[in-house]
């Protein structure tokens, strides 16, 4: 699977989840992202309208290109804060056990992926995720997901024997905090 491309067209993300790379990307290119955005047909950026998720994966590829690949950290950092996000999650597990959640209600119109809890325990989880959002944002999302809804720090590892990056289908992250 390759990262940018769509599962399928007719599918929008919410423009509450579009914010979010701006909110990501350093302060200096905010304008740049904007511009990067309304060239793929995403202008007069509201949180409540929907957008076509290709337009929003075309740009989201730009800016990593123009910007920078640091920027896919940064963004899924503020996304935990700034997508919209379920209600009332207390700590760490039900935190990752909301991504999907937080996931499906930025997205709608077709199969958009999911993230999948597939192991836990007190102290770590194992995530597989199957979007088609780029392999580093989905481990970063993982772990920020973990330090926006906890005190702790969390590190997050690549497991699994495949990755979307090489081809496979989905990429598994074993946080622990």
């Amino acid at each position: 699977m390759a990262a940018f491309e769509p599962f399928e067209e007719g599918v929008e993300v919410k423009g509450q989840a579009v914010l979010s790379i701006v909110a990501g990307v350093p302060s200096a290119f905010e304008s740049k992202a904007y511009e990067l955005l309304a060239a793929e047909g995403i202008e007069n950026l509201e949180a409540e309208e929907w957008y076509p998720q290709s337009s929003y994966l075309s740009a989201y590829r730009r800016i990593v290109e123009e910007i920078g690949e640091s920027t896919l950290k940064r963004i899924a950092q503020s996304t935990p804060e700034n997508a919209e996000w379920p209600p009332f999650v207390d700590g760490p597990v039900a935190a990752l056990e909301s991504i999907d959640d937080a996931y499906q209600q930025n997205h709608r119109g077709g199969e958009i992926g999911s993230y999948d809890i597939v192991d836990t325990d007190d102290r770590q989880a194992t995530v597989e995720c199957r979007t088609p959002y780029p392999c580093a944002f989905d481990q970063e999302l993982v772990e920020a997901t973990v330090a926006a809804f906890s005190d702790d720090y969390a590190n997050t590892t690549e497991v699994g024997a495949t990755c979307r990056q090489d081809g496979g289908e989905r990429c598994a992250y074993r946080v622990e905090w």
